[in-house]
């Protein structure tokens, strides 16, 4: 039996919420005590991790934070990689994480799980964006927009990229972006993190 997309993005969903669960219990964490390191709910919490809710970027970020870890350890296999998998990520096989309620989809290209280096496929529906709060993290971010049209906002500046402008950044300035075109916008997006946490 052929193995849909939908199917995946189920699978790393409940993926995802196995792997917070093991990193917070690896830690000696209670929902309660990462709640509290994370600014996330209980409620939501235990949702994320029975894979019955898809964390937001926000969410994601905050958790990432708390538990020391870079967000590419959400998406890692509970197996170790080895071989093909520590150097290729198959187009059929990236993990991929919807952010339905932005219109965004991160899919990660990354095959190195254990890097400062995070590597993803972003694609933006018409209306599409990274939320209503900027993101900061300390470090730097780059990419390249593949196709479409999108807007950078970068602390007090806005930037309008098209299909084959690239841009760099610090990372820790405040930062978002939103789709400007009338359909998909795709954007290749790396992280580099210079400190987790």
């Amino acid at each position: 039996m052929t193995q849909t997309q939908d199917d995946f993005n189920a699978e790393t969903l409940r993926g995802i919420g196995d792997r917070i669960r093991a990193l917070r219990t690896g830690r000696g964490l209670t929902l309660s005590a990462l709640s509290k390191q994370s600014q996330v709910s209980v409620a939501m919490l235990s949702h994320i991790e029975r894979g019955r809710t898809s964390p937001s970027i926000k969410v994601l970020d905050r958790l990432r934070i708390a538990l020391g870890v870079p967000l590419a350890d959400f998406f890692s296999d509970a197996e170790p990689r080895t071989g093909e998998q520590n150097v290729v990520t198959r187009r059929h096989k990236r993990p991929v994480l919807d952010f339905d309620a932005v219109g965004l989809t991160k899919e990660l290209l990354s095959p190195e799980r254990n890097s400062e280096l995070e590597f993803f496929l972003l694609k933006l529906e018409p209306g599409g964006n990274s939320g209503p709060e900027p993101f900061h993290r300390i470090g730097e971010k780059c990419g390249m927009v593949l196709s479409g049209r999108f807007e950078l906002m970068i602390g007090d500046h806005y930037h309008d990229l098209e299909a084959g402008d690239a841009f760099q950044f610090d990372s820790s300035q405040p930062h978002s972006f939103r789709n400007l075109a009338e359909g998909e916008t795709q954007i290749i997006w790396v992280i580099r993190s210079r400190e987790i946490g």
